[in-house]
This record gives structure tokens, C-alpha cells and sequence, in this order.
């Protein structure tokens, strides 16, 4: 009997234990796994802190203008372009999609498994591309996850029965019926829900979680501080004009909610120790912006 039909002769629970050990070698044999062995064996540190360094260290050092391990820079179709124009004639625009998030994708396999993963990743690189000014069709997500174009919508359709809003080229015009993963994200925790219940509901890694909560952060204390027009929070915190409008609006309407309104307190004071900022942020030069970036 040959190695494949002992595999496929499996029980389910072995058959799962098999792929459990699949993905954790992979995940040892990536970059993130050499950084977490070299903090954990050399620095003596535990896993858990290894892993919230890590976190931070993508959060902070690597920035927008670098392709990190796992991304992809493709041209598309940019946001303001409707149709009715020739392709050839529209408006394009240089856009960096995460295909593979390491650590953050490995953990959403493990709980998830092949389809929400995948799930995952469309929600991730059609707000990317719409975050730089960009647009994706659901050909070309397609194309960059390498699956047909039954799958995506399949699995387009599955996200939206959640409620969150996958924003893609043919639903441009329906922007604002619902709302993006990040957003929704967010509102979930303002409302008082707990990890464990929003990874549940959203289908997302804590670490995905606490990676959005930290962006959000960033734009509610640059409000705090006296910073109130989009592009001046984009430029202190490094954060896409795109997102911080979504943000924005998302703390205008959690104002309206008294649960979100204390949470919001809770979020402004819990951050307050961090490096105080100018009342605005035209009198930073642009060096000192992006120093200030993983500072608010």
C-alpha cells in the first residue's frame, strides 16, 4: 500500500491531526516562525509574549511602501472609474495585496479550515485594493487566489449573509448598504462582545482582531488630540485616507449608542500614556509624521 492510500485510509480525527501537523510545520518554516524560535530559544521568552512582539513588530516597522513576505503588487482599475469607458481607457492604479498573512492565516486554517480562510482573504485584498485607491472585480480575485469564479462568488455570497460588505467592482454602486469586515469588527467590540465572540461571529484571528482595534485606536486618539481632517490623520498615523473616513464615521454614530460611547472613553483613556501629539497635524514635517506613526 503506497504513503497517499494510507492517508486517505485515515479516521477523520487522524486525518485531522495529519493536517494539524501539516500546517504547523509550515508555519515553523516561515520567516515569522524563525523570528518567534529566535525570541523564544535565544531571549528566553515565552510564546505568547513572542507572539504579541511579532504582532507589534509588523504593526510598526513594516510599513505601506515595502511588499512584505505574502504580498503582490498588481495594477487595477481605480475606485472613481464607472462603467461604460473601455478598459483600456479607465483610470488604473498600483494596488499591494496580502495573498498570505503568515502566522495570522495559519491560525485562521486551524479554526477555520480551506474555506473561511479563503473567506478571510477576500474580504482582506478587496479592501486593500479599495484602501489604495483601487478596485477588484471578482475576476481578478480569481486570479490572485487561484480558484474559479463560481468559488468566489459562492463564497462572496456566504460573507454577505453576515453582513458584512465585500466591495468589489460589480457592487461599487451598492457601497454603504453594509458594512466592511473591519468596521464591522470594531462595532462588535465598541457593543461589548469579547474576543471569543467576535472571532465567532467574524471568522477572524485574534490577531487580525487586535490588529484592527490598534488602527482604530490610532484615529480616535489622533481626534482626541485636536487632529480632525482625514489627511492629517493619515499622515500621523500612517493609516490609509480610505480607512480613516470609514473609522471616522464609525466613531460618529458609536457617539449616538451610550455602550459604545463609554467603550470609546474606556479606549481614549486605556491609550492616554502613549506620546501626546501638536493640536494639528500640519506642524509636523513629513519625517516627523512617520516617526509618530507607531507612536499614537
Amino acid at each position: 500500500m503506497s504513503p497517499q492510500d494510507i492517508k486517505f485510509n485515515k479516521k477523520p480525527e487522524e486525518k485531522m491531526e495529519l493536517r494539524r501537523t501539516e500546517i504547523n510545520r509550515r508555519e515553523i518554516k516561515s520567516s515569522e516562525g524563525e523570528f518567534i524560535w529566535e525570541l523564544k530559544n535565544s531571549y528566553e521568552l515565552s510564546p505568547k509574549l513572542s507572539e504579541q512582539i511579532l504582532l507589534t513588530a509588523k504593526e510598526s516597522l513594516l510599513r505601506e511602501y515595502h511588499l512584505r513576505e505574502g504580498q503582490i503588487e498588481v495594477t487595477v482599475i481605480g475606485i472613481e472609474e464607472r462603467s461604460g469607458k473601455l478598459i483600456e481607457k479607465m483610470q488604473k492604479k498600483k494596488v499591494r495585496l496580502t495573498i498570505d498573512n503568515g502566522g495570522e492565516d495559519l491560525e485562521a486554517l486551524k479554526e477555520y479550515g480551506r474555506i473561511g480562510l479563503r473567506e478571510i482573504k477576500i474580504q482582506r485584498i478587496t479592501e486593500e485594493a479599495v484602501e489604495q485607491g483601487g478596485i477588484l472585480s471578482q475576476e481578478d480575485i480569481s486570479k490572485y487566489l487561484s480558484v474559479s469564479l463560481r468559488t468566489v462568488k459562492r463564497d462572496i455570497r456566504r460573507i454577505k449573509q453576515r453582513g458584512i460588505e465585500v466591495v468589489t467592482r460589480g457592487y461599487l454602486h451598492n457601497i454603504g448598504r453594509g458594512q466592511t469586515h473591519k468596521v464591522k469588527i470594531i462595532g462588535m467590540y465598541l457593543d461589548g462582545k469579547t474576543y471569543s465572540e467576535i472571532k465567532l461571529t467574524a471568522r477572524h484571528s485574534s490577531g487580525a482582531i487586535k490588529r484592527y482595534l490598534e488602527s482604530f485606536t490610532k484615529v480616535l486618539m489622533s481626534q482626541s488630540k485636536g487632529i480632525y481632517e482625514t489627511k492629517d490623520i493619515s499622515a500621523v498615523t500612517g493609516i490609509s485616507q480610505g480607512l480613516v473616513k470609514q473609522y471616522l464615521g464609525l466613531i460618529r454614530e458609536s457617539k449616538k449608542d451610550k455602550t459604545r460611547r463609554e467603550n470609546l472613553k474606556d479606549l481614549i483613556t486605556r491609550n492616554s500614556y502613549r506620546v501626546g501629539i501638536k493640536k494639528t497635524a500640519k506642524l509636523y514635517s513629513k519625517p516627523q509624521a512617520a516617526m509618530m506613526r507607531g507612536l499614537l
